[in-house]
C-alpha cells in the first residue's frame, strides 16, 4: 500500500488510497478502456510491469499502468472516473507511480487529440519529446475522435526522474 494523498473533493478534504492491483489487472476494465479504447492494445501491456489503483471512500476511482520501457519506464494507462477527474486523482496516481520506479527517463504517450490530457502531463512535470505520425490510423481498427477532432499521432512526453527538468516541487528527485 502506498501513502495515501489529501485532496479537495466533492467539498471535503478525502484520502485517495493508491495499492497496487495483485490480482487480475482486467477486473477494472471499464477504466482500462477509458483510456485505451482498444481492447486488443491493452492486452500487449497489462500483463508487463505494473497496475496502481486509486481509491477514494471506498470507491474506485482510476488506475495507472506502467511498464519497463527502453532505458526506463511507460505509463502505457492512466484513467480516472469522470466523478473524480480534476481532483488529484491522476496526479496522485501519477505520482505514486514514478516514485515506484528506479531513476531515469519515464515516457507516457497520447493523442494529437487529447489536448487537455497534454496539458497535464506537462503540468506533471513531463517534456515533450517527439511524434509517432499516423500512429493511431495504422495500429487501431476504428478511427478515434476527441471532441470531433481525430487522433491520428502519437505524442510522446518524457520525464527525467530525478532529472532537473521538472516543475513538481522535487518529488520525484
Amino acid at each position: 500500500m502506498f501513502a495515501g494523498k489529501s485532496a479537495f473533493l466533492q467539498g471535503g478534504i478525502t484520502l485517495i488510497e493508491i495499492y497496487e492491483e495483485a490480482g487480475d489487472r482486467w477486473v477494472h476494465r471499464e477504466l482500462l478502456l477509458l483510456a485505451d479504447p482498444d481492447e486488443g492494445m491493452v492486452n500487449r501491456y497489462l500483463a508487463q510491469g505494473f497496475q496502481l489503483v486509486a481509491r477514494v471512500d471506498g470507491q474506485i476511482a482510476g488506475e495507472v499502468v506502467m511498464v519497463p520501457a527502453e532505458n526506463g519506464w511507460e505509463l502505457k494507462n492512466l484513467a480516472v472516473l469522470p466523478a473524480f477527474q480534476k481532483a488529484g486523482v491522476g496526479r496522485a496516481l501519477v505520482e505514486a507511480a514514478v516514485a515506484r520506479v528506479p531513476e531515469g527517463v519515464v515516457w507516457v504517450g497520447t493523442g494529437n487529440s487529447s489536448l487537455w490530457v497534454l496539458r497535464f502531463y506537462e503540468r506533471c512535470g513531463f517534456r515533450r519529446s517527439h511524434v509517432l505520425k499516423n500512429f493511431f490510423v495504422e495500429n487501431y481498427p476504428q478511427p478515434i475522435f476527441e471532441d470531433g477532432v481525430p487522433c491520428t499521432d502519437m505524442i510522446y512526453l518524457r520525464l527525467e526522474k530525478g532529472g532537473k527538468d521538472l516543475k513538481t516541487g522535487g518529488m520525484f528527485e
